[in-house]
């Protein structure tokens, strides 16, 4: 009987989880189960609260880490820093220190140097004074005759001289009178180009006079044969000074010309003109270039003329120079 009531228990009974539970009529025993659960329950809620536990001090230990890590490189910066600033504190006083050894090595040295410099000045000095008193007398008797001497080479240079003077002065009285006479017959000579240019220029001036009157001569039923008078290619306008002499020379050089058909001189007080008429184009302005009566040769700035028929001014320059025949 006991035997049959242990193995009813059994069937009773049911295990889940390692926990044993009735059977009740209508399931397991309620509870029991709920027992069960909360102590499951709680056993979860304290292996949650372990695992934030842990978390916690994982967070902390990281946490003390990293500013342990911080604090050793702020730590090692400012030593860094400190070193350096303390190596160049060091540095300036070596410097400074090292500076003021030199200054007391240099201004010891130049004392040095002075006392010896001083000491052999004096002995060079008391040399210099035995030395100067030892040679003081044959040197006093070579500079007396030495003096003598030059003394007597002065005179006799003197006496030369105004030997040399007297033949010069008669010398001079001479030539004085060479270049007198030399003097007037240029100024004779001046009189007579001036002469001769004063009468070249009233012949000028009467040929010139005179074409207005011959053209006038002309009369009205004539004027049909009359040739038709052409504008001169050229224009050569003579620039201040004015030389006569050095005028005609062009103008007879430019008559001789083949390509130069006639020329006609336009003599105005300030500054003449020569009109060329040609055969033949020529370059004019190089030629007049080549001459020695011409300076300068330039085209005038103010001719507007430069298609092929049209007149040409040029300006001239005259040379200086006096022009040999």
């Amino acid at each position: 009987m006991g035997n049959n009531g242990a193995k009813d228990d059994k069937h009773n009974n049911i295990e889940l989880g390692g926990c044993e539970f009735k059977r009740v009529k209508n399931g397991l025993d309620e509870a029991q189960v709920t027992s069960f659960i909360n102590e499951i329950v709680n056993q979860r809620d304290t292996l949650v609260q372990r695992d934030e536990h842990l978390l916690s001090l994982t967070k902390l230990a990281e946490k003390v880490v990293s500013e342990a890590d911080n604090l050793a490189e702020e730590i090692k910066t400012e030593a860094i820093e400190q070193g350096k600033a303390e190596a160049a504190t060091i540095i300036v006083k070596a410097e400074e220190q090292s500076q003021r050894m030199i200054e007391e090595k240099r201004t010891e040295i130049v004392t040095i140097a002075n006392e010896q410099a001083a000491a052999i000045k004096a002995n060079a000095e008391r040399e210099v004074e035995l030395l100067l008193e030892k040679r003081k007398k044959p040197i006093q008797d070579e500079l007396i005759n030495f003096v003598h001497q030059l003394c007597g080479q002065l005179v006799s240079e003197l006496d030369s001289l105004k030997q040399q003077a007297v033949a010069l002065g008669a010398a001079f009285e001479d030539k004085l009178s060479q270049v007198t006479e030399e003097t007037s017959a240029v100024t004779m000579e001046a009189d007579d180009i001036h002469a001769q240019s004063q009468e070249l220029i009233q012949t000028i001036n009467q040929i010139v006079t005179s074409e207005p009157e011959e053209k006038a001569s002309v009369s009205a039923d004539d004027a049909d044969t009359v040739p038709y008078e052409r504008e001169p290619e050229f224009e050569v306008e003579i620039i201040p000074p004015v030389d006569i002499i050095k005028i005609m020379r062009i103008v007879n050089y430019l008559d001789s010309l083949p390509e130069v058909e006639n020329t006609e001189l336009i003599p105005l007080t300030d500054s003449p003109s020569i009109l060329v008429f040609l055969r033949e184009p020529i370059g004019l302005i190089d030629m007049l270039g080549t001459l020695p009566e011409v300076a300068e040769v330039k085209e005038d700035a103010t001719n507007t003329a430069g298609t092929e028929g049209e007149q040409k001014k040029v300006q001239i320059l005259l040379s200086e120079k006096a022009v040999l025949g």
